[in-house]
């Protein structure tokens, strides 16, 4: 399957937001926590640990989404090895969902779009005689894939808005605008600057934002949150 996340940064590609490894049967996390300073990964090895990973902000942005998702594929995993027949499989899956859904209180309603969609297609998949966790895998990359693209819609008409030369200010971490928006502005031949305020209490704008620009070839500054104005 192509992907859509050919020359982004490092930490955009989908393998370093959250992934579903099913031959060590985890999910392994990037901890945005700590990068750029450390290179350091959260493996999950029941989908609760993820629910932990995702209230703990090892992953922000847009991450805790792929998180969860990638999560209902180890949970699929998880309970087709403990329910008792294709009913409990059902009720047990849907109870994932559930929690995953809830795992950070601002994002509960997409959250659980996200959930239910994979509780449907493990669901499906057990139906057919197929291993839930493959459908609900394959199934997470066809969605990241047309997040991706979406975002580079996007990111095609925010460049169209820039001029040739200059400096743009960020905020916070907008993760898959920002580097699809970069691979932009380097497609086009921009010779642009970016400032990044910290955003603190995590320093998003400091850590994340800042170390994608660096990463995409672009030219940062940081600066503190008083500073803008």
């Amino acid at each position: 399957m192509e992907r859509n996340d050919q020359d982004l940064a490092f930490m955009l590609k989908y393998e370093n937001v959250a992934w579903y490894d099913k031959s060590a049967a985890l999910v392994r996390i990037l901890d945005r926590r700590v990068y750029p300073g450390k290179l350091r990964y959260l493996e999950c090895s029941d989908y609760r640990e993820v629910i932990k990973a995702i209230r703990d902000m090892v992953t922000q942005s847009g991450g805790p989404y792929i998180a969860a998702a990638m999560a209902m594929a180890l949970a699929s995993r998880q309970i087709l090895g403990q329910a008792k027949n294709a009913t409990d499989f059902e009720k047990k899956i849907d109870a994932a969902a559930a929690e995953l859904s809830r795992a950070r209180p601002t994002t509960v309603e997409k959250m659980a779009h996200i959930t239910q969609e994979c509780a449907k297609v493990a669901k499906a998949a057990m139906a057919a005689g197929k291993a839930p966790d493959d459908a609900v895998f394959l199934h997470n990359i066809e969605v990241i894939n047309r997040r991706y693209a979406k975002s580079a819609a996007e990111a095609a008409y925010l460049v169209g808005q820039f001029p040739d030369e200059g400096t743009v200010m960020t905020q916070c971490f907008a993760e898959t605008i920002v580097g699809t928006m970069l691979r932009e502005c380097r497609a086009k031949g921009k010779d642009l600057k970016f400032i990044c305020p910290e955003t603190r209490p995590f320093f998003q704008g400091a850590r994340l934002t800042a170390s994608v620009i660096q990463d995409m070839g672009f030219e940062v500054t940081v600066i503190t949150d008083n500073m803008p104005g």
